[in-house]
């Protein structure tokens, strides 16, 4: 569990996993499974629809509940700006729009979208219909939505939205920068689309 813990939020490489623990990557993906199957964890699978770029297509895992992971991480105490942090912000995030997909979206897909050149979208529901990016930073900078804006190339009908602990909610372009507490309101008002 420690193990899965390490690569919470991260795309999952079974060879490497495997490695590290000196197992086979058959054990490591049936393990991954397992935790599936026990709703310990949840995958979300790689954005498939390719329309220029060369795609990475590992899922990603993300237990259940980011308490889970910071505890198996041995996180107590999380310094905003950090890269713990960052990475609990993001999974925090992911877990809300789960819930929010389990209660009123169970046919539209969450996956994310990362290319080989590394610019990345942390969750697209549906085909392209929002691309939302997570990003624990207090002032979004131009560089934070760098990915936004590729995606948004090869998908121009997207919705685009930034979710972040700038406490100002604005537009900026084509990307709506949203507030972390705005955006679970705009989720428990099923305003997403």
């Amino acid at each position: 569990m420690e193990a899965a813990a390490i690569s919470d939020g991260e795309m999952i490489n079974y060879s490497n996993i495997a490695s590290d623990c000196r197992v086979a990557a058959i054990t490591v993906k049936a393990y991954y499974q397992i935790q599936k199957d026990t709703l310990m964890g949840y995958e979300i699978p790689a954005y498939a629809k390719v329309v220029k770029r060369k795609m990475v297509q590992d899922p990603k895992f993300y237990y259940f509940d980011v308490g889970l992971t910071n505890y198996l991480m041995g996180r107590h105490r999380l310094r905003r700006g950090s890269d713990d942090y960052g990475h609990a912000f993001e999974h925090f995030v992911m877990q809300e729009l789960m819930a929010y997909r389990g209660y009123y979206r169970r046919r539209e897909k969450i996956s994310y979208w990362h290319t080989y050149n590394n610019q990345e979208v942390d969750a697209i529901i549906g085909y392209a219909k929002v691309a939302i990016e997570i990003k624990a930073s207090e002032e979004v900078k131009t560089h934070h939505k760098n990915g936004l804006n590729s995606f948004k190339e090869d998908h121009p009908d997207c919705r685009l939205i930034l979710v972040s602990l700038d406490p100002i909610t604005r537009p900026s372009g084509e990307i709506e920068l949203i507030y972390v507490d705005d955006f679970l309101k705009v989720l428990r008002n099923c305003e997403i689309f």
